[in-house]
């Protein structure tokens, strides 16, 4: 018999994690954002005494079969996904019959909750969830709407570094070398590459000291500038240290820490999780010359993958291979409402956007608008 445990206190998270090992050993899972590390380092800082509500599923032998991590959302009476600015496509993690531990887990939730909503964000377009969602939810009577997210950056290694930097414009491959030679012209440049626990102080005193300095600290988005961001990645470079994971990459110019880039590497991916650089060093181009310094090292290291994480912007277009599209999902209770909603972004908007797009930029510009002036 398939039976469901329900976890709904932080406290209790730590007598999940050999069922959650498991999960992650046999689902062959690479999504650093569903690992035990990652999600309760994020729940310690994030979700301080605010309710969860976890579920572990386990076949008749007692083993797991899938873990779907949800937040019970007071404020707006719903449950989420466990994600904010600084976490990225968080997902369910299954084992086998994902179809079957997807009906038992969403037909479980609809007898626990009269209504329930689900609001899941960032989830990644190649997830079971998108592709079997739908047809588990008409089962149960419920109303999804997929809304378009963000496309986030990737590179896929599959040459060298030589090879992947040849196939890259004549412009670029001068640009690079030309920040790089005018950096050292200017002054001593020295790159270091922090992966053990007794580097972990240090690098993160440098980090800040980047932070209090980057850009980032007047828009209030730095390390230092965000409450409880600087203890967060303090943990999370602990504990990554402590797992081999940890992979941080920081440029000093005169000895000064000038730019970094916080990474951490997990089953061959290397996720770049924040980078900055220190504005006084703009002209210098910290954070290319970095960036060019991080990308050789994880080709010579011979990984799978550079995740550039967030939204797309133009340096990342110039490094990346690919993107991946992220999705967010509305569950709800069926009613006439959410019906109509349903059709409006599934069929209405669609069907706009091929034959009259005009009318949907005009939609967008009023709306902002509006916004400004409000």
């Amino acid at each position: 018999m398939v039976t469901i445990e329900e976890i709904t206190h932080i406290s209790e998270l730590q007598k999940l994690n050999h069922y959650w090992q498991m999960l992650i050993e046999y689902s062959n899972s690479d999504n650093l954002f569903v690992t035990y590390e990652w999600i309760s380092t994020w729940l310690k800082h994030f979700w301080k005494n605010k309710p969860i509500l976890f579920l572990l599923v386990k076949n008749n032998n007692n083993k797991p079969i899938g873990l779907a991590p949800f937040l019970i959302d007071q404020e707006k009476d719903r449950l989420i996904f466990p994600i904010n600015a600084y976490s990225h496509r968080p997902d369910f993690v299954f084992i086998s019959n994902k179809k079957e531990t997807l009906r038992i887990i969403f037909g479980y939730l609809k007898k626990k909750f009269k209504k329930f909503k689900l609001y899941l964000h960032e989830v990644e377009t190649h997830s079971p969830l998108v592709q079997l969602l739908p047809d588990i939810l008409t089962e149960c009577n419920l109303i999804n709407i997929f809304k378009e997210s963000h496309a986030s950056p990737f590179l896929r290694i599959t040459t060298d570094w030589q090879t992947y930097f040849k196939s890259k414009s004549r412009h670029f491959r001068s640009e690079q070398k030309r920040k790089l030679n005018k950096m050292k012209k200017a002054g001593q440049v020295n790159f270091v590459k922090v992966s053990k626990l007794n580097q972990c102080n240090s690098a993160i005193e440098d980090i800040l000291n980047i932070e209090r300095n980057s850009w980032k600290e007047k828009t209030k988005t730095s390390f230092t500038a965000v409450p409880g961001l600087k203890d967060f990645y303090s943990d999370l470079a602990y504990i990554c240290a402590q797992n081999g994971w940890l992979q941080i990459y920081l440029l000093y110019f005169n000895s000064k820490p000038i730019a970094h880039i916080y990474g951490i590497v997990y089953k061959n991916k290397y996720y770049a999780l924040k980078t900055s650089y220190h504005e006084s060093y703009k002209k210098l181009s910290p954070g290319v010359v970095l960036f060019n310094y991080a990308l050789q090292d994880v080709f010579e290291s011979n990984l799978k993958e550079f995740d550039f994480l967030g939204v797309e912007s133009r340096w990342k277009k110039e490094l990346a291979s690919g993107v991946r599209k992220h999705l967010d999902i509305f569950i709800y209770p069926r009613t006439p409402t959410t019906v109509f909603l349903q059709f409006y972004e599934h069929k209405f908007k669609p069907l706009v956007r091929e034959k009259a797009p005009f009318i949907l930029e005009l939609r967008k510009k009023i709306k902002n608008a509006f916004v400004e002036r409000n």
